[in-house]
């Protein structure tokens, strides 16, 4: 039970407790989804694709699919298997896993418990249902995008087993590895990070209600995007593979807006310098006019080499002219 005294009020937040809970997943959510993002980035960079693009539906730096992992994730292991343990147990609080610390004498006593099931059984239990768990929203996922948007967001179709190109064994079992990692290692610094951050109820609820506000107005504009895209695909009759496609748009167009930006940064920096020399120019050339002064030029659309034809076309009449003129003198 936490206890947060403001101006006189108290306010009880049971971390266990259905306000607690709410906010603890709200957090472990925006939490999952920025560190996925991270991950994915560098995974496409150095593993998949060697180059640096935006994974993902959305723009920003948010993966959604790993934020429902990470809840996943800390419901397995913090949540979903405490029946499987002594409720009773006077030592419980001593616990990170919902598994007794230390017994009546002080001697730390991490691999017993006090249900009726042992650590490692228990531990099975609850690695294997994070692998399933993850590798079914992984599955509801892909079935949203490639069936109801006809946007394919990571293929699995070249691997042994897959299902769909949006589950495989090989995929199942690295969630599964992940889910050991947690429920072994990381699991008690994401519940201290929890317990940390509860307590400050009105900072932490103003930091996730406008990381929510930012992720819903992306989630809008990705979902007019994806529209458009939809209707692209129904009618070639594809689905389309959107990391293949953005990958396309930006490389079309870096290599527009750099072109564009390396010219106008050229002509800015040479704009000052090609003005005087300019001037110089105008008024060296001028002495070689009467009166020191430019002729107005012409305007004229005529390459130097038009201008040559059209010259020598001019004799040929001439001297044709000339010979009709003799002509008609002799006649």
């Amino acid at each position: 039970m936490i206890l947060i005294n403001l101006t006189g009020y108290t306010i009880n937040i049971d971390p266990y407790g259905p306000f607690g809970m709410f906010l603890s997943y709200l957090m472990l959510f925006i939490i999952g989804s920025f560190l996925g993002y991270i991950v994915e980035v560098f995974f496409r960079r150095f593993v998949s694709m060697h180059k640096w693009i935006n994974p993902g539906f959305l723009k920003g730096p948010c993966l959604p699919l790993y934020g429902f992992g990470l809840c996943a994730l800390h419901f397995c292991s913090d949540y979903g298997f405490r029946l499987l343990l002594d409720a009773n147990d006077p030592m419980a609080n001593n616990s990170f896993y919902g598994i007794k610390m230390y017994d009546e004498n002080g001697v730390m006593t991490l691999f017993s418990t006090t249900g009726s099931l042992p650590f490692w059984a228990v531990s099975i239990i609850v690695i294997l249902a994070i692998g399933i768990l993850i590798t079914l929203i992984e599955f509801i996922a892909g079935l949203i995008f490639v069936k109801g948007m006809q946007i394919q967001l990571w293929d699995y179709s070249k691997l042994k087993g897959n299902i769909l190109g949006v589950i495989c064994p090989l995929f199942s079992v690295i969630w599964t590895a992940v889910g050991a990692i947690y429920w072994f290692g990381l699991r008690p610094i994401f519940s201290a990070l929890l317990f940390t951050a509860l307590p400050h109820t009105w900072g932490i609820t103003f930091l996730i209600g406008a990381a929510y506000a930012i992720l819903i107005v992306d989630l809008v504009a990705s979902i007019k995007l994806s529209f458009k895209v939809r209707g692209e695909a129904i009618n070639s009759h594809k689905i389309v593979d959107f990391e293949k496609l953005k990958l396309s748009f930006k490389t079309s167009k870096a290599k527009s807006d750099k072109l564009i930006s390396f010219k106008e940064s050229i002509n800015q920096s040479f704009a000052p310098l090609n003005s005087k020399l300019y001037k110089l120019y105008n008024k060296a050339k001028a002495h070689m006019y009467i009166n020191n002064e430019l002729p107005e030029k012409q305007n004229s659309s005529e390459t130097p080499r038009i201008i040559a034809e059209n010259m020598e076309k001019n004799k040929e009449n001439n001297a044709n002219s000339d010979i009709d003129k003799t002509t008609k003198e002799e006649k």
